[in-house]
């Protein structure tokens, strides 16, 4: 989180340069950070559950959704490796009142941080509960909540995280393996990927889950577009986490203009070749994503969907185990491990990558900068987030009513829709407004995010109106 005051820029390692794309792969990193926080809360949930509901139609929405989040991605870290501006110091000097929309963007993100960590501790504790058939989600939660509090504060995740790690991968190789064992309708796939097709509830499962009369389809789709890829905060924490990368001038604070005209004049600067290393991060980040994502849709066309099987209420796990067991009764250990693993891993990860936030914010405000004391603002954010989450789930366990879904449904609209549709169009304007030309995104980057911008924020109000009309 420091600034290296000795403005030493690296030069790039031999791997990063090599046509060996095998190479590459050791620069995965602040995206892989994110990509592992985001499996449990999208990736595994809400794919299967789309599938099981909408089928193969959905598909083309992952993949156009990936791209357009992934252009929100790279072109953020790509300004900050270039300049080693973060998107809140840039964001400071848009007209109007100064700071106004670096305010907007935490207001975006800091109050929703409890609710989003409710959110996922309630299916962690709706796993436990399947798994060790005792107690409740809310009880289970809160309990997955306090270890995190503890393990942050004491910083002792290392070997959990490491077999997170290995056990993650063993399920995501046995999903792929699942779905081509299953051998989907391998036509169907192609055009539900690369064919928009108009989605509509069928009959059977408004019959098995009523509430869908009065739930909005923009409502229930926005809810996907939100936690596939996370929240608009997550990008804000990936491109600080390229700090500790030391990518380009990441690490460097901000380049001057004389030196931003030295990195444009020539092709070769070691902050321009850099940009590969955010490439190769968000590009697999992404491509893990969709791959990831339209696996558990298949299965859930496949596997659930014949049987009118939709992940909602108690059951918005304990279903997706047969996309495994349908290899072998053996596996239903894993898929277990598995999702015990992805949600407490999103438990312990997300207040981490709150804290970056919150910090980057708080660096740009004269009254605060170089004033931060870390640790505390760092104790203080994750207390705030997971203390916040356990009173949030609790509260909503006196509200029977209230299912977990109902909890992330206006606060994934929010932070993961309108609030990307906000960072997009800010994405060209930081280049144009602080870069010389020849280092400025290029023509298809900016029409990416302007693109992108609008349809997040046109669905983003269209499912809120939805929402609160029903």
């Amino acid at each position: 989180m420091t600034v290296d005051k000795n403005k030493t820029l690296a030069t790039p390692p031999l791997a990063l340069l090599s046509r060996n794309p095998l190479k590459w792969f050791r620069f995965f990193g602040p995206g892989a950070i994110v990509a592992s926080v985001s499996i449990g809360t999208g990736e595994i949930l809400f794919p299967s559950r789309g599938g099981s509901i909408f089928g193969y139609q959905l598909l083309w929405i992952f993949l156009v959704i990936s791209l357009m989040k992934w252009g929100l991605a790279y072109c953020s870290i790509r300004h900050m490796i270039l300049s080693g501006a973060h998107p809140f110091e840039r964001w400071s000097s848009i007209p109007g009142p100064r700071g106004w929309f670096p305010l907007l963007m935490i207001l975006l993100c800091v109050p929703f941080f409890p609710i989003w960590l409710s959110f996922i501790a309630g299916i962690f504790g709706n796993a436990c509960t399947w798994i060790f058939g005792i107690g409740n989600l809310y009880i289970w939660g809160i309990i997955g909540l306090s270890m995190a509090l503890i393990l942050l504060i004491l910083g002792s995740y290392k070997i959990l995280e490491y077999f997170q790690t290995i056990i993650l991968s063993l399920m995501v190789a046995s999903i792929i393996v699942s779905v081509i064992y299953t051998q989907p309708d391998w036509i169907a796939v192609l055009k539900g990927f690369f064919y928009p097709q108009s989605l509509a509830y069928p009959d059977w499962a408004l019959e098995k889950l009523p509430y869908l009369e009065t739930r909005s389809i923009w409502v229930e789709i926005l809810v996907y577009v939100s936690v596939i890829g996370g929240p608009s905060f997550d990008y804000l924490s990936w491109v600080s986490f390229a700090r500790d990368k030391k990518w380009g001038w990441s690490h460097l604070g901000l380049a001057s203009q004389d030196q931003l005209h030295q990195i444009a004049q020539k092709p070769n600067h070691s902050a321009r070749l850099w940009l590969k290393a955010a490439f190769i991060d968000s590009a697999t980040s992404f491509i893990m994503i969709v791959i990831i994502s339209a696996s558990f849709c298949i299965l859930g066309r496949v596997i659930l969907q014949p049987q009118h099987l939709i992940p909602d209420g108690i059951d918005l796990l304990n279903y997706q185990a047969s996309f495994l067991t349908n290899l072998s009764t053996w596996l239903l250990p894993l898929y277990m491990a598995s999702i015990l693993l992805a949600f407490f891993g999103s438990l312990y990860g997300s207040p981490e990558m709150q804290f970056r936030v919150v910090y980057e914010y708080l660096n740009t405000l004269p009254n605060w900068r170089e004033k931060i004391s870390v640790p505390k603002l760092r104790q203080i954010t994750i207390v705030y987030g997971l203390v916040g989450g356990m009173a949030i789930l609790w509260a909503s366990s006196s509200y029977p009513g209230v299912q977990l879904i109902d909890i992330v449904t206006p606060t994934g609209i929010l932070t993961g829709v309108l609030a990307c549709g906000f960072y997009c169009l800010a994405n060209p304007w930081t280049d144009r407004r602080f870069l010389p030309a020849k280092l400025r995104m290029s023509g298809w980057l900016i029409a990416l995010n302007v693109v992108g911008g609008v349809l997040f924020l046109l669905a983003g109000t269209k499912a809120l109106w939805d929402y609160f009309l029903y």
